[in-house]
């Protein structure tokens, strides 16, 4: 039997009911890895997206090339395809956990932020994953959640993430 909403919980969402959305059909079979991107990406590692700069036990770290922060890193779970962290068994987790910091680390290192920001969503990709965001102390939104168009739109030159991509490797 379904547990039943506090009244508080309910009024919310009857007020915003034209606001709630449905996942899309295809999200079972996305979730279960059938035509994941990341897991596309690991075998390519397409250049256009990012540059390696670590490769863990339990993930590979990508310098992105697209947005505008410096130093915009994914970190991406590299073995089978797992949406979820808690799919992992606690050794796994815990060395995935380990080697993300280690590549927070490096970001702080090199870029020297106001503050680090670790996201691990998966809401448009559900493959493992955490993005690694050193925001400046010049910041689009200080205080608050960085639009994702600052992480999506322009691109870096070669250049520009192969210099990067060096002091990063450096630093780790």
């Amino acid at each position: 039997m379904a547990q039943a909403l506090p009244p508080w919980k309910m009024a919310w969402m009857d007020a915003d009911a034209e606001l709630w959305k449905s996942w899309q059909d295809s999200w079972p079979d996305q979730k279960a890895g059938h035509g994941c991107p990341l897991c596309a990406f690991l075998t390519t590692e397409d250049p256009r997206w990012g540059l390696r700069v670590f490769e863990g036990r339990h993930l590979n770290g990508y310098l992105w090339r697209p947005g505008a922060i410096a130093g915009y890193c994914v970190a991406i779970w590299k073995h089978h395809h797992v949406a979820e962290p808690t799919e992992l068994d606690d050794d796994a987790a815990a060395g995935y956990w380990l080697e993300v910091l280690r590549l927070g680390r490096a970001l702080e290192t090199v870029y020297q932020p106001a503050k680090m920001n670790y996201q691990t969503l998966g809401n448009a990709v559900p493959h493992l994953h955490t993005h690694l965001i050193p925001r400046p102390w010049r910041d689009p939104a200080p205080h608050g959640p960085l639009p994702w168009t600052y992480l999506d739109d322009g691109l870096r030159t070669d250049e520009v993430l192969d210099a990067a991509a060096q002091r990063l490797r450096a630093a780790i």
